[in-house]
C-alpha cells in the first residue's frame, strides 16, 4: 500500500510504501504522511493533475488509525484526551496515545473496523464514530480523503517539541516539562480487537437484493472442480447453508456478481424444500458475505477444506498438487517419485539455451531466484528466456511501463534495433503481437497471496510465472524482512501447488554490491534463498575497472537443491544475451 508523505505543509506528494513510515522517524523537521492509504492509482492522478484535490480513487485503512485531539491549550487537550480514553476503554477498543507536539493523538487498531477499500471509506468512518460519540473529543475534519498527519518521532517546528508516544501512567502524568526527545525505540503494545464499528454498505432488506431479469438456464462451468460440480447437483437439507458458501465462493472469482446470483438463485430452487425452506434473503446474505467479509476479501475456501475434501476425485487438475500438501505415508511418497519418473515430467533446461552448459534443468513447481544488482539486465535476461521458451506465461512487471516491456520483447524476438521497432510501428504495420499469444503481463501490484486468484482467471492456466520484482509486492509487513519471507514463501507454495515454474527477480544488498554475491545476497532476508529451490546471481562484465559500460554477464548458480551446477559468460548482441 502507498502513503503520502510531506516534508512540510508546502512540500507535499511525495509517494511511499506505507512501510517506509519509519525512515522519516527522527527527522527535525515537520513531516507529515497521509491518515489513509491507497493503491498505485493515487500517483497515477497526481501526474496526471499535479495535484490531489478531486481524488477520486478508493482508498484503504491504515493498520491504525489516528485520532486529533486539540485544545486552546494542552491541559484542555489533555480533559478531553482522558474522556476520549474512557469512551474507549467502555467500547473495548485498544489505542497508543502520542503527545503530538501541542495536543494529542491517539491510534486505533484497524481490526476495530469492518470494513472494505472504497471511494468513501472516508465518509463512512466518520459517521460511524460520529455515532459512538468519538467526535464529541477528537476532531472531526481529520478524516478527509487526502488528509496529512504528523509522523511519529518528528519535530513541530512551531511549538519546538517532538511527537513521541506515551504510555498510559505518564499520559496522566504529562505536563509541558516532560522530557521530549525522540522515542523511536519505544515498546509499542500490539493493538488488535475485535470488529467495533462496521463501515460496510449493507442490502437494506426493504431492497430486493437482485432482480432476476432472466434465467441462467445453463450449468456454469466450473473449471473441472469435481467437488463444485457435485455441490451443484444438490445437497442434503442440513448442509445447504455451508455448501452455499463454498459454491458462491468459488464462482465469484470467475462471473460477474449478477450471473453468480443468477446461478445461486436456479440452485436454491433446486434444493429449496416446502417442509424445510431455504429462501432467498439467507441465500442474499450467504453470497453477500462471500463478498464483504474479512475486509472485502471474502471467503477462499482450498482443498483441504472438510466439505470439499469429502468431495474429491483424482480426476480434478488440483489433485495432485493437493496430494503433495498432504500429510504422506511411506508409500504415498514412493508413488509420487513413481509418477515423477513414468510420467517423464519435462523441464526447462538451460542447456537448451546455453552451448557451455551440459545441464541445469528446472522442474515444474520449482522457484528460481534471480539476484543482480541494479541496472544489469536482470529483467531482460528473463525476458531473453521465456521468449526462446515460449511456455504459456504470466509476467508480472512492476517497473517498467507496457510501452517498454512491449518494445524490448519485439526487439529480442525480431532481433531488430530501436530504429527498426520505431519504423515498424510508425507505419501502423502492427501485426507482431500473434507471436505472442503465449504472454500475458501484468503491471498491477498486489499481495502475493492474490497472485493465485489472479491466475485462475486466466483462460489458460500459465507453465511459468515471472514477478519482477520480489520487493515490489505489496504487504502489511513493515519490517522489509518480514515482507520479502512472507512473499518467497507464498510463490514457493504456489509453484507446488499449480506444477508452475516461478521466475521471481531480486535486486541485492549494498553489501553484496561491494563484498561479492553469496546465497545470503537477495535484498530483504537470507531465508528468501532457503525458500527457493534455486538462486541464480548475475554479474555484470565492465569493459575496463572503474568504467561502467557493461561488455557481458556473468550467470552462476549460487544454490540449488539438486547436484548440477551453471555458470555461463553472456554476451550483449542489442538487447540479446547470448552464451
Amino acid at each position: 500500500m502507498i502513503r503520502e508523505f510531506a516534508l512540510s505543509l508546502s512540500n507535499r506528494h511525495h509517494f511511499h510504501e506505507s512501510n517506509k513510515m519509519s525512515e522519516f522517524e527522527g527527522t527535525a523537521q515537520d513531516t507529515f504522511m497521509s491518515l489513509w492509504e491507497y493503491d498505485e492509482y493515487v500517483i497515477e492522478y497526481y501526474n496526471k493533475n499535479k495535484k490531489l484535490a478531486g481524488f477520486d480513487g478508493l482508498i484503504y485503512m491504515p493498520d491504525e488509525l489516528i485520532l486529533d485531539i486539540d485544545g486552546n491549550n494542552v491541559e484542555q487537550a489533555k480533559w478531553k484526551t482522558n474522556s476520549l480514553i474512557e469512551l474507549l476503554n467502555n467500547l473495548n477498543v485498544p489505542y497508543q496515545i502520542y503527545f503530538s507536539g501541542r495536543g494529542f493523538h491517539m491510534n486505533i487498531p484497524s481490526s476495530a473496523f469492518r470494513w472494505k477499500p472504497d471511494g468513501n471509506l472516508h465518509l463512512k468512518v466518520k459517521d460511524r464514530l460520529n455515532a459512538a460519540g468519538i467526535y464529541k473529543f477528537a476532531d472531526p475534519s481529520v478524516t478527509d480523503k487526502t488528509r496529512i498527519i504528523r509522523v511519529p518521532n518528528t519535530l513541530n517546528t512551531k511549538s519546538k517539541k517532538w511527537k513521541i508516544p506515551l504510555t498510559t501512567e505518564e499520559f496522566y502524568g504529562f505536563n509541558l516539562n516532560f522530557k521530549n526527545i525522540p522515542r523511536r525505540n519505544f515498546k509499542y503494545p500490539e493493538l488488535l480487537c475485535e470488529p467495533i464499528f462496521d463501515v460496510m454498505d449493507r442490502i437494506k432488506k426493504k431492497k430486493k437484493s437482485i432482480k432476476i431479469l432472466e434465467s441462467s438456464d445453463r450449468d456454469p462451468d466450473p473449471i473441472n472442480y469435481p467437488c463444485i460440480q457435485r455441490m451443484l447437483k444438490g445437497v442434503s437439507q442440513g448442509s445447504r447453508h455451508m455448501t452455499a458458501l463454498r459454491i458462491a465462493s468459488h464462482l465469484r472469482w470467475r462471473y460477474p456478481e449478477r450471473v453468480v446470483r443468477l446461478i445461486m438463485e436456479d440452485w436454491r430452487k433446486m434444493v429449496d424444500d416446502k417442509d424445510s425452506p431455504f429462501v432467498k434473503e439467507e441465500l442474499d446474505k450467504i453470497i453477500t458475505s462471500c463478498y464483504e467479509s474479512n475486509n472485502g476479501s471474502g471467503y477462499n475456501y482450498g482443498c483441504s477444506d472438510v466439505l470439499k475434501d469429502g468431495l474429491c476425485q483424482n480426476t480434478c487438475f488440483l489433485y495432485k498438487s493437493k496430494k503433495t500438501h498432504s500429510v504422506m505415508t511411506a508409500t504415498d511418497m514412493e508413488n509420487v517419485l513413481a509418477d515423477f519418473y513414468k510420467n517423464n515430467v519435462s523441464p526447462i533446461d538451460f542447456k537448451d539455451m546455453y552451448e557451455q552448459v551440459d545441464s541445469f534443468p528446472v522442474y515444474p513447481g520449482e522457484v528460481v531466484l534471480l539476484q543482480a544488482p541494479p541496472k544489469c539486465m536482470k529483467t531482460m535476461l528473463v525476458m531473453n528466456w521465456i521468449n526462446l521458451l515460449k511456455k504459456r506465461t504470466y509476467f508480472m512487471e512492476l517497473e517498467m511501463s507496457p510501452r517498454q516491456i512491449w518494445s524490448r520483447f519485439v526487439m529480442i524476438d525480431r532481433n531488430w534495433d530501436e530504429e527498426d521497432i520505431k519504423v515498424w510501428y510508425s507505419q501502423n504495420k502492427n501485426g507482431v503481437d500473434v507471436d505472442f499469444s503465449w504472454l500475458t503481463v501484468d503491471y498491477n501490484s498486489c499481495y502475493p497471496y492474490e497472485i493465485e486468484k489472479r491466475i485462475t482467471m486466466l483462460p489458460q492456466r500459465p507453465e511459468i510465472v515471472v514477478v519482477d520484482h520480489l520487493g515490489l509486492l505489496r504487504s502489511r509487513m513493515r519490517d522489509n524482512n518480514m515482507k520479502v519471507e512472507e512473499a518467497s514463501q507464498c510463490l514457493t507454495e504456489l509453484a507446488v501447488q499449480y506444477d508452475l515454474i516461478v521466475f521471481v527477480i531480486s535486486e541485492i544488498t549494498k553489501n553484496a554490491f561491494h563484498e561479492g554475491i553469496n546465497i545470503a545476497s537477495s535484498k530483504g532476508s537470507f531465508r528468501v534463498a532457503y525458500n527457493v529451490n534455486k538462486v541464480l546471481s548475475l554479474e555484470p562484465l565492465y569493459d575496463v575497472q572503474g568504467s561502467q559500460r557493461i561488455k557481458g554477464l556473468k550467470l552462476e548458480s549460487t544454490a540449488n537443491r539438486e547436484k548440477e551446477i551453471l555458470n555461463v559468460s553472456l554476451a550483449l548482441d542489442g538487447v540479446r544475451l547470448i552464451g
